[in-house]
């Protein structure tokens, strides 16, 4: 039983041995490799993984690490847990870096990357942190040697964009993406910092200069409107004031002349109104006349003798002696000379209706 026992005891302490090495627990973010006699095995990814005891190891010592503030951060820690994360590779300024032209500027950059393949970056690349800086500046250099001094301080962005280009391409066997590089600043050395202020300063004034002039002939340009305008409203203020006077003396034209008709129109219709009565009477008077001859046909022939006597009585009148006639008689001429009158009125009224 004691013999049987300690069999027990000594296989639960290797199977618990077996289950404390054998099983691995990787953190959320982090991976591990696995060696087997040595040689890479496989990547254990976040969770649960199984190794073989005494024959499968974690690679805990590789150097794996980068700069941030000029410091050098591992990527592994104590444990063999790689770090999955974004990372920032922050080296230090590279200075002297010179242009297209000759000038010298100071350029500091800054890549953020994540490790794809642990493996690569554990075994096909020594000493990553050096190698990943040398190859930025290499590539920096390169890069700022296509500007020159005036069109680098404005070409930032596209400086960032070629460089991460350029390193991506060149790391891509190292099992690192990438991810955006970004160029903080581009400093000059004080002497061309200097020249290049008095040249912005110079600039500033030239364009400060034609903005001024831009601004005076934009002035006279919308004083020459203003001016044109003004014109236009005085002359379209007589036009208009020459058009209504023209009309209000065309309308008082219209209305005296207007008037003038209605005051011919109400004297014709008077004269015509009286004419009528007068002929209506006339007629009325003829009516009688007619009328009474009708009754009495010896009237006409005592009419023509009272005729006879005036034309007797005018020679008689006209003659130089002296002839005194009765009362009776100058009653009866009178009466012949309106009858007369009256048919003479008649005649000519007649005429006239006729015209």
């Amino acid at each position: 039983m004691d013999g049987f026992l300690a069999t027990v005891l000594l296989i639960t302490f290797i199977a618990l041995l077996f289950a404390y090495i054998g099983i691995q627990k990787v953190p959320d973010g982090k991976t591990r490799i696995v060696e087997r006699l040595g040689r890479r095995q496989k990547v254990l990814m976040p969770g649960i993984g199984v190794i073989i005891p005494f024959v499968d190891s974690i690679n805990k010592t590789s150097d794996i690490s980068t700069f941030v503030s000029g410091e050098k951060i591992s990527l592994m820690d104590g444990k063999g847990n790689i770090s999955m994360a974004e990372q920032r590779m922050d080296p230090p300024e590279l200075t002297n870096l010179v242009c297209q032209d000759g000038s010298l500027v100071n350029v500091d950059s800054v890549a953020y990357f994540r490790v794809s393949d642990p493996m690569r970056i554990v075994y096909d690349v020594a000493s990553f942190a050096e190698s990943f800086r040398s190859l930025t500046e290499t590539t920096l250099r390169q890069e700022v040697g296509k500007y020159d001094g005036d069109s680098i301080i404005t070409s930032r962005e596209r400086l960032s964009g070629n460089l991460r280009d350029v390193l991506q391409e060149a790391s891509t066997a190292w099992g690192i993406t990438v991810l955006r590089v970004e160029v903080e600043s581009i400093e000059f050395d004080e002497e061309i910092t200097k020249q290049l202020a008095a040249a912005r300063t110079e600039e500033l004034m030239r364009r400060a200069e034609l903005v001024a002039a831009q601004q005076r002939a934009d002035k006279e340009v919308l004083d020459a409107e203003a001016d044109k305008k003004a014109e236009i409203l005085r002359a379209e203020g007589t036009k208009e004031a020459a058009i209504r006077k023209a009309e209000g003396e065309k309308e008082a034209q219209i209305l005296t002349a207007q008037a003038q008709f209605e005051e011919e129109k109400l004297i014709a219709e008077g004269k015509f109104l009286n004419a009528s009565r007068e002929q209506e009477g006339l007629a009325q008077g003829y009516a009688a006349i007619v009328a009474a001859l009708s009754e009495n046909p010896e009237g006409l022939v005592s009419l023509k003798a009272l005729e006879a006597q005036e034309e007797v009585a005018r020679a008689i009148g006209q003659s130089e002696n002296t002839l005194i006639i009765p009362s009776e008689a100058a009653g009866l001429f009178g009466a012949v000379a309106s009858v007369k009158k009256a048919l003479e009125t008649l005649n000519s009224s007649g005429e006239r209706i006729r015209d």
